[in-house]
């Protein structure tokens, strides 16, 4: 068993100054979704026996389409969650967890977070059940020197280090981060950590063993974070 949430409530501030009017998840990528797509590159293996979305209340309107998507990639609508306005990506996830459980019980196995403006291709979750029985934690690198992006320091292929929006090293977080179960993400959670990289740091001090994929790419790893980065990864990619 293993349980992928998707982290989706953000308020798209960046998006919304440059005149968008629908939830960037939304935006088309090629011929379909931003959403879409990236779902599709995470399930498309079979590897996650749940998948989960966590949305904003704001966008409740545009839940139809959210619904014909999920319908599309045989994921029950039940799975999907709206909720208030969150500080970050943790809290997103924490509230998430919240909602899930009181509506389906305990969840079981590792569980995985991924946000939404980064499309993976080319990734194998195959291996990660087996490696969140021996680490603490697992986030997924590319290759990167760009500075809005989180980054880690790597020793016998444990994190040292993880720094957020500082280039520490050439290897960033692509925004998927695993721990074994709920409890441990739990057990660390607090609302002070805004990001992941500030959770997992708190971990490593703490003794936590986190683990990294291995090296991605940047064409691989396609983030969507701003509006220059949309419209121009676009071409970059021949789409």
């Amino acid at each position: 068993t293993m349980n992928l949430i998707l982290t989706m409530a953000g308020r798209y501030t960046r998006f919304i100054n440059e005149g968008y009017r629908i939830p960037k998840y939304l935006l088309p990528w090629g011929d379909h979704s931003i959403l879409s797509e990236i779902v599709r590159e995470l399930t498309k293996a079979g590897e996650f026996t749940n998948i989960y979305l966590v949305a904003n209340k704001r966008d409740v309107i545009y839940m139809p389409h959210v619904r014909r998507i999920l319908k599309s990639l045989d994921i029950p609508e039940d799975n999907l969650f709206l909720i208030s306005d969150t500080s970050g990506q943790t809290e997103t996830a924490y509230q998430g967890i919240q909602s899930i459980q009181d509506k389906f019980g305990e969840m079981v196995g590792p569980i995985i977070f991924h946000n939404i403006d980064t499309i993976l291709y080319n990734r194998s979750f195959e291996n990660l059940p087996r490696l969140l029985e021996e680490y603490d934690g697992f986030v997924d690198i590319f290759e990167s020197s760009n500075h809005n992006y989180s980054y880690v320091l790597i020793k016998d292929e444990i994190i040292d280090t993880i720094a957020e929006k500082i280039v520490i090293s050439d290897k960033a977080s692509s925004g998927l981060y695993g721990f074994p179960s709920t409890q441990k993400f739990l057990e660390y959670y607090s609302q002070e950590e805004l990001y992941m990289s500030n959770l997992y740091q708190k971990m490593i001090k703490n003794g936590a063993r986190i683990t990294v994929s291995e090296m991605h790419t940047e064409q691989d790893t396609v983030v969507l974070g701003t509006p220059s980065e949309y419209l121009t990864t676009a071409y970059i990619l021949d789409l």
